[in-house]
């Protein structure tokens, strides 16, 4: 668990977002956590009062606003985890019992062909899958 805390509300005011309660609560959460979380298990995190439908929009929005970021680790329910104050990274997946490391991002610059229709690339994403030791050992 990490212990300091930034300034969310500044961070959300930096981000163009609203600085509400909830989202500096959502995002208190999402900084305290090692691994991305789904939103089943934000909702356990959060006070049973936060309104689900908030928490959508809000995830929405931060999302929108690259403050968070959504991972799919392909469980058919997307996972979240801070975006900003962090380097960018990836994460390899088990695919037998779900165990999920990050690992550090090596694309530095993609190289376009002339015959591209693409100049510049702003973002991208990848997942790796496989079978982690302790998986392997058993299969």
């Amino acid at each position: 668990m990490k212990s300091n805390n930034p300034d969310f509300a500044e961070l959300l005011r930096e981000y163009g977002s609203k600085a509400t309660p909830g989202r500096v609560t959502l995002l208190k959460v999402l900084w305290q956590e090692d691994k991305p979380i789904s939103v089943a298990g934000l909702k356990k995190k959060l006070d049973p009062s936060f309104d689900e439908v908030t928490l959508y929009r809000a995830l929405e929005s931060l999302t929108a606003s690259g403050l968070i970021r959504e991972v799919d680790f392909r469980h058919g329910h997307a996972h979240y985890e801070m975006n900003a104050l962090r380097e960018h990274h990836h994460h390899i997946i088990c695919t037998s019992c779900g165990r999920v490391e990050d690992t550090e991002c090596r694309v530095q610059e993609a190289k376009l062909t002339k015959a591209s229709a693409f100049r510049i690339i702003t973002d991208h994403t990848a997942e790796f899958f496989g079978l982690c030791n302790s998986c392997i050992k058993t299969a």
